[in-house]
Protein backbone atom coordinates (compact mmCIF):
# COMPACT_ATOMS: atom_id res chain seq x y z
CA UNK A 1 0.00 0.00 0.00
CA UNK A 2 2.85 2.39 0.88
CA UNK A 3 4.59 1.72 -2.48
CA UNK A 4 1.29 2.26 -4.34
CA UNK A 5 0.77 5.59 -2.55
CA UNK A 6 4.29 6.75 -3.42
CA UNK A 7 3.75 5.84 -7.08
CA UNK A 8 0.59 7.96 -7.17
CA UNK A 9 2.37 10.84 -5.42
CA UNK A 10 5.27 10.78 -7.91
CA UNK A 11 2.80 10.70 -10.80
CA UNK A 12 0.98 13.76 -9.46
CA UNK A 13 4.26 15.63 -8.95
CA UNK A 14 5.37 14.75 -12.48
CA UNK A 15 2.09 15.96 -13.98
CA UNK A 16 2.36 19.26 -12.10
CA UNK A 17 5.95 19.74 -13.25
CA UNK A 18 5.09 18.78 -16.82
CA UNK A 19 2.49 21.56 -16.98
CA UNK A 20 5.37 24.05 -17.24
CA UNK A 21 6.94 23.10 -20.57
CA UNK A 22 8.53 24.30 -23.79
CA UNK A 23 7.18 21.68 -26.17
CA UNK A 24 8.15 18.49 -24.36
CA UNK A 25 10.91 20.28 -22.44
CA UNK A 26 10.25 21.11 -18.80
CA UNK A 27 11.20 24.64 -17.75
CA UNK A 28 12.16 23.41 -14.30
CA UNK A 29 15.28 21.78 -15.74
CA UNK A 30 15.63 23.06 -19.33
CA UNK A 31 16.62 26.65 -20.04
CA UNK A 32 16.41 26.58 -23.81
CA UNK A 33 14.89 24.18 -26.32
CA UNK A 34 17.11 23.62 -29.36
CA UNK A 35 15.58 24.27 -32.78
CA UNK A 36 14.78 21.06 -34.63
CA UNK A 37 16.78 22.17 -37.67
CA UNK A 38 20.10 24.00 -37.25
CA UNK A 39 21.42 25.38 -40.54
CA UNK A 40 24.00 27.94 -39.34
CA UNK A 41 26.80 27.87 -36.77
CA UNK A 42 25.53 27.76 -33.20
CA UNK A 43 27.29 27.90 -29.82
CA UNK A 44 25.81 26.31 -26.69
CA UNK A 45 26.82 27.93 -23.40
CA UNK A 46 27.69 26.07 -20.21
CA UNK A 47 25.46 28.46 -18.24
CA UNK A 48 22.35 26.87 -19.79
CA UNK A 49 20.71 23.44 -20.01
CA UNK A 50 19.54 22.70 -23.55
CA UNK A 51 16.59 20.52 -24.46
CA UNK A 52 16.60 18.09 -27.40
CA UNK A 53 12.93 17.70 -28.32
CA UNK A 54 12.30 14.99 -30.94
CA UNK A 55 14.90 15.07 -33.76
CA UNK A 56 17.40 17.93 -33.73
CA UNK A 57 19.53 17.91 -36.89
CA UNK A 58 22.58 20.03 -37.74
CA UNK A 59 22.87 20.40 -41.51
CA UNK A 60 23.84 22.75 -44.35
CA UNK A 61 27.56 22.52 -43.34
CA UNK A 62 26.80 24.17 -39.98
CA UNK A 63 28.94 23.64 -36.89
CA UNK A 64 27.40 23.05 -33.45
CA UNK A 65 29.90 24.13 -30.78
CA UNK A 66 29.24 23.04 -27.19
CA UNK A 67 31.15 24.69 -24.36
CA UNK A 68 32.84 22.52 -21.71
CA UNK A 69 30.48 21.83 -18.80
CA UNK A 70 27.29 22.08 -20.87
CA UNK A 71 24.32 19.75 -20.27
CA UNK A 72 21.89 18.66 -22.96
CA UNK A 73 18.75 16.62 -22.25
CA UNK A 74 16.45 14.54 -24.40
CA UNK A 75 13.01 15.88 -23.54
CA UNK A 76 11.01 12.90 -24.81
CA UNK A 77 11.58 9.25 -25.68
CA UNK A 78 12.04 9.86 -29.40
CA UNK A 79 14.54 12.70 -29.01
CA UNK A 80 17.98 12.53 -30.58
CA UNK A 81 20.74 14.74 -31.99
CA UNK A 82 22.00 14.29 -35.56
CA UNK A 83 25.13 15.80 -37.06
CA UNK A 84 24.51 15.30 -40.77
CA UNK A 85 26.99 14.85 -43.61
CA UNK A 86 29.24 17.91 -44.13
CA UNK A 87 28.27 19.43 -40.77
CA UNK A 88 30.30 19.30 -37.55
CA UNK A 89 30.04 19.08 -33.79
CA UNK A 90 32.73 20.61 -31.57
CA UNK A 91 32.05 19.16 -28.12
CA UNK A 92 35.44 19.44 -26.44
CA UNK A 93 34.88 18.97 -22.75
CA UNK A 94 37.52 18.46 -20.07
CA UNK A 95 37.71 16.06 -17.14
CA UNK A 96 36.82 18.94 -14.81
CA UNK A 97 34.09 20.22 -17.17
CA UNK A 98 32.69 17.31 -19.16
CA UNK A 99 29.80 17.71 -21.60
CA UNK A 100 26.75 15.67 -20.63
CA UNK A 101 23.97 14.26 -22.80
CA UNK A 102 21.22 12.80 -20.63
CA UNK A 103 17.44 12.53 -20.33
CA UNK A 104 15.02 15.09 -18.96
CA UNK A 105 13.78 12.40 -16.57
CA UNK A 106 17.31 12.18 -15.17
CA UNK A 107 17.45 15.94 -14.54
CA UNK A 108 14.03 15.77 -12.86
CA UNK A 109 15.39 13.09 -10.53
CA UNK A 110 13.41 10.12 -11.81
CA UNK A 111 16.28 8.05 -13.24
CA UNK A 112 18.69 5.69 -11.57
CA UNK A 113 22.17 4.66 -12.70
CA UNK A 114 22.24 2.51 -15.81
CA UNK A 115 18.57 3.00 -16.72
CA UNK A 116 18.01 2.69 -20.48
CA UNK A 117 15.64 3.94 -23.17
CA UNK A 118 14.67 7.38 -21.81
CA UNK A 119 15.66 9.25 -24.98
CA UNK A 120 17.39 8.49 -28.29
CA UNK A 121 21.09 9.31 -28.42
CA UNK A 122 23.73 11.03 -30.57
CA UNK A 123 24.21 10.33 -34.30
CA UNK A 124 27.12 11.57 -36.45
CA UNK A 125 26.97 10.96 -40.22
CA UNK A 126 29.95 11.46 -42.53
CA UNK A 127 31.08 10.73 -46.09
CA UNK A 128 33.91 8.20 -45.55
CA UNK A 129 33.96 4.86 -47.36
CA UNK A 130 31.09 2.54 -46.44
CA UNK A 131 29.83 -0.66 -48.08
CA UNK A 132 26.83 -0.25 -50.40
CA UNK A 133 25.27 2.78 -52.05
CA UNK A 134 22.68 5.12 -50.57
CA UNK A 135 23.20 4.05 -46.95
CA UNK A 136 20.53 5.16 -44.51
CA UNK A 137 20.67 5.19 -40.72
CA UNK A 138 18.56 2.27 -39.55
CA UNK A 139 16.57 4.18 -36.92
CA UNK A 140 15.89 7.18 -39.22
CA UNK A 141 16.14 6.51 -42.95
CA UNK A 142 16.13 10.22 -43.80
CA UNK A 143 19.76 10.31 -42.60
CA UNK A 144 22.28 9.45 -45.36
CA UNK A 145 25.89 8.47 -44.71
CA UNK A 146 29.04 7.12 -46.32
CA UNK A 147 30.23 6.95 -49.92
CA UNK A 148 31.77 4.46 -52.34
CA UNK A 149 35.15 6.16 -52.42
CA UNK A 150 38.13 6.61 -50.09
CA UNK A 151 38.25 10.30 -51.02
CA UNK A 152 36.61 11.34 -47.75
CA UNK A 153 38.34 8.93 -45.36
CA UNK A 154 40.38 11.76 -43.80
CA UNK A 155 37.31 13.94 -43.32
CA UNK A 156 36.52 15.48 -39.92
CA UNK A 157 33.03 15.63 -38.44
CA UNK A 158 34.40 17.50 -35.43
CA UNK A 159 35.32 16.61 -31.84
CA UNK A 160 33.77 14.60 -29.01
CA UNK A 161 36.05 14.71 -26.00
CA UNK A 162 35.18 14.11 -22.34
CA UNK A 163 31.55 13.51 -23.25
CA UNK A 164 29.07 11.57 -21.10
CA UNK A 165 26.01 9.98 -22.77
CA UNK A 166 23.35 8.44 -20.49
CA UNK A 167 19.99 6.60 -20.57
CA UNK A 168 19.72 6.16 -24.34
CA UNK A 169 18.24 3.73 -26.83
CA UNK A 170 14.63 4.48 -27.61
CA UNK A 171 13.10 1.65 -29.66
CA UNK A 172 11.74 2.94 -32.97
CA UNK A 173 10.49 -0.53 -33.99
CA UNK A 174 11.59 -4.12 -33.55
CA UNK A 175 15.34 -4.35 -34.16
CA UNK A 176 15.62 -0.58 -34.78
CA UNK A 177 16.74 1.19 -31.62
CA UNK A 178 18.84 4.30 -31.32
CA UNK A 179 22.29 3.70 -29.84
CA UNK A 180 24.16 5.73 -27.26
CA UNK A 181 26.56 6.94 -29.94
CA UNK A 182 26.09 6.12 -33.63
CA UNK A 183 29.00 6.85 -36.00
CA UNK A 184 28.08 6.36 -39.66
CA UNK A 185 30.67 6.88 -42.40
CA UNK A 186 32.75 9.10 -40.09
CA UNK A 187 36.28 10.05 -41.20
CA UNK A 188 39.53 9.51 -39.30
CA UNK A 189 40.24 13.20 -38.58
CA UNK A 190 37.19 13.29 -36.34
CA UNK A 191 38.35 13.24 -32.70
CA UNK A 192 36.53 10.77 -30.44
CA UNK A 193 38.31 10.64 -27.09
CA UNK A 194 37.39 9.92 -23.47
CA UNK A 195 33.75 8.98 -23.93
CA UNK A 196 31.50 7.44 -21.24
CA UNK A 197 28.27 5.77 -22.35
CA UNK A 198 26.07 4.62 -19.49
CA UNK A 199 22.74 2.86 -19.83
CA UNK A 200 21.84 1.99 -23.45
CA UNK A 201 18.80 -0.02 -24.55
CA UNK A 202 20.57 -1.06 -27.76
CA UNK A 203 24.32 -0.80 -28.46
CA UNK A 204 26.62 1.44 -26.48
CA UNK A 205 28.37 2.49 -29.68
CA UNK A 206 27.74 1.29 -33.22
CA UNK A 207 29.97 2.19 -36.17
CA UNK A 208 28.91 1.74 -39.78
CA UNK A 209 31.80 2.11 -42.22
CA UNK A 210 34.21 5.02 -42.04
CA UNK A 211 37.67 5.21 -40.54
CA UNK A 212 37.27 7.16 -37.29
CA UNK A 213 39.57 6.25 -34.38
CA UNK A 214 38.54 6.15 -30.71
CA UNK A 215 40.83 6.54 -27.70
CA UNK A 216 39.32 6.15 -24.24
CA UNK A 217 35.90 4.53 -23.98
CA UNK A 218 33.77 3.39 -21.04
CA UNK A 219 30.53 1.51 -21.70
CA UNK A 220 28.31 0.45 -18.81
CA UNK A 221 25.05 -1.49 -19.11
CA UNK A 222 24.48 -1.54 -22.84
CA UNK A 223 21.69 -4.09 -23.16
CA UNK A 224 22.68 -5.22 -26.66
CA UNK A 225 26.31 -5.02 -27.82
CA UNK A 226 28.75 -2.67 -26.16
CA UNK A 227 30.75 -2.12 -29.38
CA UNK A 228 29.24 -3.00 -32.77
CA UNK A 229 31.10 -2.42 -36.06
CA UNK A 230 29.67 -2.90 -39.56
CA UNK A 231 29.79 -2.02 -43.27
CA UNK A 232 33.55 -1.81 -43.79
CA UNK A 233 34.60 0.13 -40.69
CA UNK A 234 38.40 0.33 -40.58
CA UNK A 235 39.63 2.30 -37.60
CA UNK A 236 41.25 1.74 -34.21
CA UNK A 237 39.53 1.55 -30.83
CA UNK A 238 41.83 1.55 -27.83
CA UNK A 239 41.78 1.91 -24.05
CA UNK A 240 38.30 0.50 -23.46
CA UNK A 241 36.47 -0.69 -20.34
CA UNK A 242 33.16 -2.52 -20.79
CA UNK A 243 30.83 -3.54 -17.96
CA UNK A 244 27.75 -5.59 -18.80
CA UNK A 245 25.32 -5.15 -15.94
CA UNK A 246 22.14 -6.38 -17.63
CA UNK A 247 21.80 -7.75 -21.15
CA UNK A 248 18.89 -8.45 -23.49
CA UNK A 249 19.84 -12.07 -23.95
CA UNK A 250 22.16 -14.27 -21.97
CA UNK A 251 23.02 -16.59 -24.84
CA UNK A 252 26.47 -16.78 -26.39
CA UNK A 253 26.19 -14.18 -29.12
CA UNK A 254 23.45 -11.62 -28.56
CA UNK A 255 24.47 -8.79 -26.23
CA UNK A 256 28.20 -9.20 -26.78
CA UNK A 257 31.07 -7.03 -25.63
CA UNK A 258 32.14 -6.78 -29.30
CA UNK A 259 30.23 -7.56 -32.48
CA UNK A 260 31.89 -7.48 -35.90
CA UNK A 261 29.70 -7.71 -38.97
CA UNK A 262 28.60 -6.43 -42.32
CA UNK A 263 24.79 -6.46 -41.89
CA UNK A 264 24.39 -8.37 -45.15
CA UNK A 265 26.64 -9.89 -47.78
CA UNK A 266 25.62 -8.16 -50.99
CA UNK A 267 29.07 -7.31 -52.32
CA UNK A 268 32.33 -9.20 -52.73
CA UNK A 269 34.71 -7.74 -50.19
CA UNK A 270 38.49 -7.74 -50.34
CA UNK A 271 41.25 -7.49 -47.78
CA UNK A 272 41.22 -3.72 -48.33
CA UNK A 273 37.57 -3.05 -47.57
CA UNK A 274 36.24 -5.68 -45.15
CA UNK A 275 35.06 -4.55 -41.74
CA UNK A 276 38.37 -4.62 -39.87
CA UNK A 277 38.50 -2.77 -36.53
CA UNK A 278 41.81 -2.74 -34.67
CA UNK A 279 41.02 -3.07 -30.97
CA UNK A 280 43.63 -2.88 -28.24
CA UNK A 281 43.89 -2.49 -24.47
CA UNK A 282 40.34 -3.59 -23.69
CA UNK A 283 38.80 -5.19 -20.62
CA UNK A 284 35.22 -6.48 -20.68
CA UNK A 285 33.20 -7.86 -17.76
CA UNK A 286 30.45 -9.84 -19.48
CA UNK A 287 27.14 -11.50 -18.62
CA UNK A 288 26.29 -12.24 -22.25
CA UNK A 289 28.70 -12.82 -25.13
CA UNK A 290 32.32 -11.84 -25.61
CA UNK A 291 32.86 -11.70 -29.40
CA UNK A 292 30.20 -12.24 -32.06
CA UNK A 293 31.45 -12.37 -35.67
CA UNK A 294 28.93 -12.02 -38.52
CA UNK A 295 29.31 -12.28 -42.27
CA UNK A 296 32.67 -11.30 -43.75
CA UNK A 297 34.06 -9.14 -40.95
CA UNK A 298 37.61 -9.48 -39.70
CA UNK A 299 39.40 -7.85 -36.79
CA UNK A 300 42.73 -7.26 -35.07
CA UNK A 301 42.85 -7.83 -31.31
CA UNK A 302 45.72 -6.91 -29.02
CA UNK A 303 45.86 -7.05 -25.21
CA UNK A 304 42.23 -8.02 -24.67
CA UNK A 305 40.83 -9.38 -21.40
CA UNK A 306 37.29 -10.77 -21.30
CA UNK A 307 35.96 -11.86 -17.89
CA UNK A 308 32.73 -13.86 -17.61
CA UNK A 309 30.76 -14.85 -14.54
CA UNK A 310 28.46 -17.26 -16.37
CA UNK A 311 28.06 -20.68 -14.78
CA UNK A 312 26.58 -22.22 -17.96
CA UNK A 313 26.71 -21.53 -21.70
CA UNK A 314 30.36 -20.67 -21.22
CA UNK A 315 31.39 -20.04 -24.83
CA UNK A 316 32.57 -16.47 -25.32
CA UNK A 317 33.25 -16.46 -29.10
CA UNK A 318 30.49 -17.17 -31.61
CA UNK A 319 30.14 -17.08 -35.39
CA UNK A 320 26.93 -16.28 -37.25
CA UNK A 321 27.45 -18.88 -39.96
CA UNK A 322 29.91 -20.49 -42.35
CA UNK A 323 30.52 -17.25 -44.29
CA UNK A 324 32.24 -15.88 -41.18
CA UNK A 325 34.73 -18.71 -41.37
CA UNK A 326 35.54 -18.31 -45.06
CA UNK A 327 36.12 -14.54 -45.30
CA UNK A 328 37.54 -11.76 -43.14
CA UNK A 329 40.95 -12.36 -41.53
CA UNK A 330 40.98 -12.64 -37.75
CA UNK A 331 44.30 -11.34 -36.40
CA UNK A 332 45.48 -11.97 -32.85
CA UNK A 333 48.23 -9.35 -32.76
CA UNK A 334 48.67 -9.44 -28.99
CA UNK A 335 47.51 -11.79 -26.25
CA UNK A 336 43.76 -12.28 -25.75
CA UNK A 337 42.69 -13.70 -22.37
CA UNK A 338 39.35 -15.36 -21.66
CA UNK A 339 38.64 -15.77 -17.95
CA UNK A 340 35.65 -17.31 -16.20
CA UNK A 341 35.39 -16.23 -12.58
CA UNK A 342 33.01 -19.10 -11.73
CA UNK A 343 34.90 -22.11 -13.11
CA UNK A 344 38.18 -23.08 -14.72
CA UNK A 345 37.78 -23.54 -18.47
CA UNK A 346 39.98 -24.95 -21.20
CA UNK A 347 40.59 -22.94 -24.35
CA UNK A 348 38.38 -25.27 -26.41
CA UNK A 349 35.45 -24.40 -24.13
CA UNK A 350 35.61 -20.72 -25.10
CA UNK A 351 34.85 -21.12 -28.81
CA UNK A 352 31.38 -22.21 -29.84
CA UNK A 353 30.88 -25.47 -31.76
CA UNK A 354 27.66 -24.21 -33.30
CA UNK A 355 26.67 -21.10 -35.24
CA UNK A 356 23.78 -18.75 -34.61
CA UNK A 357 22.38 -19.34 -38.14
CA UNK A 358 22.17 -22.34 -40.44
CA UNK A 359 24.18 -24.37 -41.07
CA UNK A 360 24.54 -24.59 -37.31
CA UNK A 361 27.36 -27.13 -37.19
CA UNK A 362 29.54 -26.14 -40.15
CA UNK A 363 32.54 -23.81 -40.05
CA UNK A 364 32.21 -22.72 -36.45
CA UNK A 365 34.34 -20.50 -34.25
CA UNK A 366 35.75 -23.68 -32.69
CA UNK A 367 36.79 -24.94 -36.12
CA UNK A 368 38.38 -21.63 -37.04
CA UNK A 369 40.39 -20.93 -33.90
CA UNK A 370 40.98 -24.35 -32.31
CA UNK A 371 40.66 -27.12 -34.89
CA UNK A 372 42.22 -25.44 -37.93
CA UNK A 373 44.14 -22.50 -36.39
CA UNK A 374 43.19 -20.16 -39.21
CA UNK A 375 43.76 -16.96 -37.22
CA UNK A 376 46.96 -15.02 -37.82
CA UNK A 377 49.21 -12.81 -35.73
CA UNK A 378 51.87 -13.27 -33.06
CA UNK A 379 49.55 -13.06 -30.06
CA UNK A 380 48.21 -15.99 -28.06
CA UNK A 381 44.73 -17.09 -27.02
CA UNK A 382 44.79 -17.82 -23.28
CA UNK A 383 42.47 -18.87 -20.46
CA UNK A 384 44.58 -17.39 -17.70
CA UNK A 385 44.88 -13.83 -16.48
CA UNK A 386 48.03 -12.98 -18.44
CA UNK A 387 46.67 -9.89 -20.21
CA UNK A 388 46.67 -6.46 -18.63
CA UNK A 389 43.73 -5.32 -20.75
CA UNK A 390 42.66 -1.74 -20.13
CA UNK A 391 44.34 0.34 -17.47
CA UNK A 392 41.01 0.67 -15.66
CA UNK A 393 42.19 3.37 -13.26
CA UNK A 394 43.21 5.68 -16.11
CA UNK A 395 39.94 5.43 -18.08
CA UNK A 396 37.48 8.27 -17.57
CA UNK A 397 34.08 6.89 -16.60
CA UNK A 398 31.84 9.95 -16.57
CA UNK A 399 32.45 11.68 -13.23
CA UNK A 400 33.52 15.31 -13.23
CA UNK A 401 37.18 15.61 -12.22
CA UNK A 402 37.64 11.89 -11.43
CA UNK A 403 38.23 8.49 -13.02
CA UNK A 404 35.89 6.76 -10.57
CA UNK A 405 32.84 4.97 -11.94
CA UNK A 406 29.67 7.08 -12.15
CA UNK A 407 27.34 4.20 -11.35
Amino acid sequence: MKIFFLQILFSIIFLIEASSTIGNCNKLVVDERLPNVITSDMILLSSKVYGIDKKVIVQNSATLTIEPGTTLAGCSLFSYLVISQNSKIIAKGTKEKPIEFTSQLDLLGYSSAGVTGEWGGVVIAGNAYTHYKDNRYEADETISFGSQTDKYDNESSGILEYVLIKHTGYKVKKGKELNGLSLAGVGRNTVIKNIAIIGGKDDGIEIWGGSVNIDGLYIYNAKDDSIDTDLGYRGSIKNVLIVQNRVDSKNNHDSSAMEFGNDKNLITTTKNNITFPQISNLTAYIKGGGIYNKYDAGFSLKNIKIISDKSKDNEMVYFRGKETYITGEKQIDGNVCFINSEKKLKLKDIFSKKNSKAPIKEYTAYDYFIKNHKHSGKGKLLTRNSCSGADEDSIWKGIKGSNKALE
